[in-house]
């Protein structure tokens, strides 16, 4: 669940989200569709439908970005990015859809500004509803009452330092506004103005993540913001509270991070969480836990590709298995990589046998389970992102089980 796009109403949040296609990360950043959830406590979530690229001009493609929703006279509009080449709008007579396509086309061709027309956000003041819009430089206009024009041309908005100095910006703004100033978040950072349209001036850092919507609730502002839950392709929501210094900046906690940093923790709650086997064993999920039967020596299971973690705040492995067979080992290889140019485009399979593998001693024929440490250090070269981890769980035995139940990078 990617780009959270919220919306109240009787006493109710409603989010929209794009859904990442798949753990495998087959490709840089494939969203297969938008999925609408709501809560009546920020706390458990009641999902109401899939809304799937077919029913816009898309077509079948896994395109479904970052977009906006918001209701006006009666209608609810779902503003979406086709990727990074354009947006479209859908309309439904409920928040829960069904949404059709108002258009058939885009609302905002690629030839409307220099750059991406994308990542719509829908700003509503006084019954003026403003969509911005870009990445690099974003870009704000005036929405027609009919929700699918424009009545006023694209205005570009200006971001500067406190010099005066123009600045460039991330993909996804959003808006909200607060005792008079109005904040544009984009990502991890964000800048303030006292007018819409402008200028706004760069205050720093907001708390780290991704895309960010922001909503009240119970008179408290919070913001959902995108994480790296499984992996960089395989994503989650954050739900934070959002306060405020005497002079209107951000408050930023010291212990702030994106989840599930620090670290890279692997509980196996609800699934295998990507995990899965490559050779001489089978892997399933079950109660809380990941499992397999050997098959054959050296058998071979893999974490989800770009976990995308920092291995700066990263020291060491723990590892709880409870081994059902005969072996006495236990093998782990890593795969991490440098942040270089092309690095979001590089997806191929990792070749296992050409990394390094460090072996640690294990008990055999266990009853319950055991935790082992690796350290980092006994890899010989570690860069800057760890990619993905590869693991022998039981090796040189062609019989028995063995079981997982969590594993943790700390």
């Amino acid at each position: 669940m990617a780009d959270p796009h919220a919306w109240v109403e009787n006493d109710r949040v409603y989010v929209i989200c794009g859904h990442d296609e798949s753990w495998d990360g087959k490709g840089s950043f494939r969203m297969d569709r938008w999925e609408v959830w709501s809560s009546d406590d920020l706390v458990n979530w009641k999902h109401h439908r899939n809304i799937s690229p077919k029913d816009t001009y898309i077509g079948d493609s896994p395109n479904c970005w970052a977009g906006d929703v918001c209701e006006r006279d009666g209608k609810y509009y779902w503003f979406f990015s086709n990727r990074n080449i354009n947006t479209g709008v859908m309309v439904a007579d409920e928040i829960t859809g069904e949404y059709k396509d108002l258009l058939g086309k885009p609302l905002l061709p690629k030839n409307i500004i220099t750059g991406h027309p994308y990542d719509p956000e829908i700003f509503i003041e006084n019954n003026v509803y403003t969509i911005c819009f870009g990445a690099g430089t974003y870009y704000m206009a005036t929405l027609a009452k009919d929700m699918k024009s424009l009545s006023t041309k694209p205005k570009k908005i200006i971001v500067q330092d406190e010099k005066g100095n123009s600045l460039k910006v991330e993909d996804k703004p959003t808006l909200f506004k607060r005792n008079g100033w109005y904040y544009l978040v984009y990502g991890s950072r964000y800048s303030m103005s006292k007018n819409l349209y402008g200028p706004y001036t760069f205050k720093g850092a907001f708390l780290y993540g991704g895309h960010t919507s922001f909503f009240e609730w119970k008179d408290q502002l919070y913001v959902l913001q995108e994480n790296h839950d499984i992996s960089a392709f395989y994503r989650g929501a954050s739900l934070k509270p959002v306060f405020f210094n005497k002079d209107e900046t951000i408050i930023i906690p010291e212990d702030d991070s994106m989840y599930p940093a620090p670290g890279r923790p692997f509980e196996f709650k609800n699934s295998t969480m990507g995990w899965k086997a490559l050779e001489g064993t089978s892997l399933s999920f079950k109660n809380g836990k990941i499992q397999g039967e050997i098959s054959d020596k050296n058998a071979l299971i893999e974490s989800a590709p770009w976990l995308y973690t920092d291995t700066g705040e990263c020291t060491h492995f723990t590892i709880s298995i409870k081994n059902k067979s005969n072996a006495k080992q236990l093998k782990l290889a890593l795969y991490t990589r440098d942040l270089e140019k092309g690095f979001w485009k590089k997806t191929d399979p990792i070749k296992w046998e050409q990394q390094e593998w460090v072996s640690i001693p294990i008990s055999s024929n266990d009853r319950e389970f055991k935790e082992y440490t690796i350290q980092l250090s006994q890899f010989k070269e570690v860069k800057e992102k760890l990619m993905q981890i590869a693991m022998q769980p039981v090796s040189d035995t062609n019989i028995g089980t063995w079981e997982i139940e969590e594993i943790r990078v700390k």
